[in-house]
């Protein structure tokens, strides 16, 4: 358990130091990728023990205390956002990762959480498991939603809910909204069980989701260690607060020029087989779904892997029926989605963006 009373030997702050409970076990945190922090008996002098606190430049009691060892995805910060108050590391130095530092006496400091707690009605983050290790979500857990399609978790999570395996991440998504239409939070993050594999520092853009955008793209990359990318400075956004995401066109036959991974015609010429009068795969998608086309399909916006956030309000754009229409349709010839589950997985910023 994180308590109030620590020991510092010597307090300084933008330097590495070692954190330690009364009892003499060092503050730690494991590399790996859990968001965890423990304590340990032994002193290994590593990164993972040693802290640098940070003072607020406007705020001067606000402290931020950042873990020395460097993550992949970019959590180093501690933070107790959940209303358990169990610490967690964060990406950001935000309002989730604020702390108090009282001197006490000697080398005792007490050391508070001050900042806030998570508001599910302000945002939510929806998970689509299927067997992916998720104790990266137990730091979010407040505000999460795991639908699970695998596996049993051993974990404890506040919100977990199994589904019937079928039609993958794009069920999940529209089952979620439809379950949820007249309860949404300000904010809903989409994302599956291990989002890292497609882009290392989505945290970022969950830990500062108050500054994303309405229609946020969170993927950057569909297969780790592969560039596929042919103009990775025109496709590549870099934001202010830490995250890294890639947007991509693509045309009605779901080619695309930007990325070598972007050839459609194994999908054409399974769609072409099944649906032989189709236009197009986007076109025939969206018109066996009934959705309300208002927009050209000749230029479509997208992103990688299905990782997207969205306000209730761009959700609320269209009536309830459209995301039954798509769900329906998602499902029709195939209980895993098949063709219809890779277009709609690229459909995500068309359905909610605006012209």
């Amino acid at each position: 358990m994180f308590s109030k009373h620590f020991k510092i030997q010597t307090f300084i702050t933008d330097q590495p130091i070692h954190i330690t409970n009364l009892d003499g076990m060092y503050l730690s945190s494991p590399a790996s990728k859990t968001n965890r922090i423990v304590f340990v008996r032994n002193h290994f002098n590593a990164d993972t023990q040693r802290w640098i606190i940070e003072r607020d430049p406007i705020e001067e009691d606000i402290f931020y205390i950042k873990n020395v060892f460097k993550r992949f995805h970019g959590a180093n910060y501690l933070g107790a956002p959940n209303k358990s108050g169990e610490v967690f590391l964060y990406t950001s130095k935000n309002k989730y990762t604020k702390w108090k530092i009282f001197h006490e006496r000697d080398d005792i400091y007490n050391i508070e959480y001050s900042g806030e707690k998570f508001n599910p009605q302000e945002v939510c983050l929806v998970i689509a498991r299927y067997n992916e290790m998720i104790e990266w979500v137990l730091a979010y857990n407040d505000i999460a939603i795991v639908y699970n399609k695998g596996t049993p978790c051993n974990m404890v999570f506040q919100n977990l809910k199994p589904l019937t395996n079928i039609g993958r991440e794009g069920h999940t998504y529209l089952y979620h909204i439809i379950e949820n239409y007249n309860n949404f939070s300000k904010k809903t993050i989409f994302c599956q069980g291990d989002p890292f594999i497609h882009n290392s520092l989505i945290l970022f853009g969950i830990d500062n989701h108050d500054k994303t955008l309405d229609v946020q793209p969170l993927g950057f990359t569909y297969i780790p260690n592969r560039p596929i990318v042919i103009n990775p400075i025109k496709n590549t956004i870099d934001t202010d607060y830490g995250l890294i995401y890639r947007v991509f066109v693509m045309d009605q036959h779901m080619n695309c020029i930007e990325h070598e991974g972007g050839s459609a015609l194994g999908l054409n010429t399974t769609y072409k087989n099944r649906f032989p009068e189709a236009k197009s795969l986007v076109e025939n998608f969206l018109e066996r779904s009934n959705y309300p086309v208002t927009k050209q399909v000749h230029e479509i916006r997208f992103t990688l892997c299905g990782l997207f956030s969205v306000t209730d309000e761009k959700i609320k754009n269209h009536d309830i029926s459209v995301y039954k229409g798509l769900l329906k349709e998602l499902t029709s010839f195939d209980d895993q989605s098949g063709v219809n589950g890779y277009i709609l997985e690229k459909m995500w910023l068309y359905i909610f963006e605006d012209e």
